[in-house]
């Protein structure tokens, strides 16, 4: 499986323009849903960072930061003596997480343009480098994942979770929920990317030159409120990518888009949302 990820990688190195696109909406269109998925995953991001040791005083760079969740609570963790610094491609995301670091009043942390491949952060300047959901987006995983490296202090702790959508599930089983997930599945390969990142997250780690990473698993399922709704508002946004690599019709995403929001308004299903895997190591 690295074997072919590698060749994917060499292949696609001149296409990482056209390729590294993030498939959904930014800044202002995507924060809804960007916060439906913080009050999902956040208990097991917190969690993690409490095993992996986040104390105050620390230097902390989160690559991806999207619209700053994480980063403006790790940021209220590290208090006063620590700092941290946010990086996204998407000047919308900067500027929206901007905002909400200035609603919270936080002054320990500022954010920034950046590519996941050049952050424009110092070299060995890092305690703790994170990122969450990104690496799946990229065509060169494993070169991001070097950068990051790049950043950390010797000793310094790479902390990084993924998705794998191949993972998820609607109990009773639905073809529309199905359907869903493999449409997601199909756009990534299409575009060189990895919405199966979890199963290889480990792996890749040992091979981008850290010794004995740990790793956990986290599989969250939601069965009432605005959380099922994570997956309706997903797919309304990646649309036009869906359509653009030919996968399917905008016939199919309406009616998929009404069926899995009349399951979401149903409390007696179950939504699986994909498994993450969490993994982190030191430099």
């Amino acid at each position: 499986m690295f074997e072919e990820l590698q060749s994917v990688e060499a292949a696609q190195t001149t296409a990482m323009t056209q390729n590294d696109r993030y498939t959904l909406a930014t800044g202002e269109l995507g924060a809804y849903r960007l916060s439906i998925l913080n009050i999902i995953h956040r208990p097991y991001t917190e969690f993690l960072f409490r095993r992996v040791g986040l104390e105050q005083g620390m230097a902390v760079a989160d690559i991806g930061c999207g619209t700053g969740n994480v980063s403006n609570w790790v940021a209220q963790q590290v208090g006063s003596s620590g700092s941290v610094v946010g990086v996204d491609l998407s000047a919308e995301q900067v500027e929206q997480a901007r905002r909400n670091a200035k609603t919270l009043s936080l002054s320990n942390v500022t954010f920034g343009l950046g590519s996941a491949y050049d952050t424009g952060l110092p070299q060995d300047s890092f305690d703790l480098v994170y990122c969450r959901f990104l690496l799946m987006h990229l065509t060169r995983p494993i070169d991001a994942l070097l950068q990051m490296r790049s950043l950390l202090k010797p000793g310094g702790l790479l902390v990084c979770e993924e998705a794998d959508f191949s993972t998820a599930f609607c109990e009773p089983s639905n073809p529309a929920y199905n359907r869903c997930f493999e449409l997601f599945l199909a756009l990534s390969h299409a575009r060189g990317q990895h919405f199966s990142m979890g199963i290889m997250l480990h792996r890749i780690f040992q091979d981008s030159g850290f010794v004995a990473p740990e790793i956990s698993l986290a599989q969250a399922v939601v069965v009432r409120g605005e959380t099922k709704r994570l997956v309706d508002l997903s797919l309304l946004e990646a649309n036009d990518a869906l359509i653009e690599a030919g996968l399917t019709t905008q016939e199919e995403i309406n009616q998929k888009i009404a069926q899995i929001k009349a399951l979401a308004a149903d409390e007696t299903t179950a939504f699986g949302i994909p498994r993450v895997t969490q993994v982190w190591a030191r430099k």
